[in-house]
C-alpha cells in the first residue's frame, strides 16, 4: 500500500510540478527573458515540487520492480491532460482525450496483478 502511495504521489507531484512550469513560462515577467524565468515563483515551485517526487520515486524504486513503477509513471501523461483542461482551461481535442484514455488502459494492463 505504501509503494501505491509513493507512485501516485510521484504523479502527483509531477503533474503538479508541470503546471507551476507552464504558469512560471506564461508570467508577465517571463518576457524579461531567462532570468525573470527561472526566478520566477512559480518556476523554483515547481522544481521544489520535483524534489519531494525524486524523493517519492526512490522510495518506490526501492520497493517495487522498474518494469511496474516506470509504466504507472505514464499516468502523469493523463494527469496533465485533465489539469491543462480544467486548471489552465486549454483547449483539449476529442483525439487527445481518446489518446489519454488509451495511456490510462495500457497502464492498467501493464500494472494489473
Amino acid at each position: 500500500m505504501l509503494m501505491l502511495a509513493l507512485l501516485l504521489g510521484t504523479v502527483v507531484c509531477d503533474v503538479c510540478g508541470q503546471l507551476c512550469f507552464k504558469i512560471g513560462v506564461d508570467e508577465k515577467h517571463a518576457a524579461s527573458g531567462l532570468l525573470g524565468t527561472i526566478t520566477s515563483r512559480w518556476i523554483l515551485a515547481g522544481v521544489l515540487i520535483y524534489v519531494v517526487e525524486f524523493t517519492c520515486w526512490f522510495a518506490a524504486l526501492s520497493m517495487t520492480p522498474l518494469s511496474f513503477a516506470f509504466p504507472f509513471m505514464a499516468l502523469s501523461y493523463c494527469g496533465v491532460v485533465v489539469a491543462s483542461r480544467f486548471i489552465l482551461h486549454e483547449r483539449v481535442s476529442t483525439r487527445r482525450w481518446i489518446a489519454t484514455a488509451l495511456i490510462a488502459i495500457g497502464v492498467a494492463l501493464v500494472c494489473a496483478p
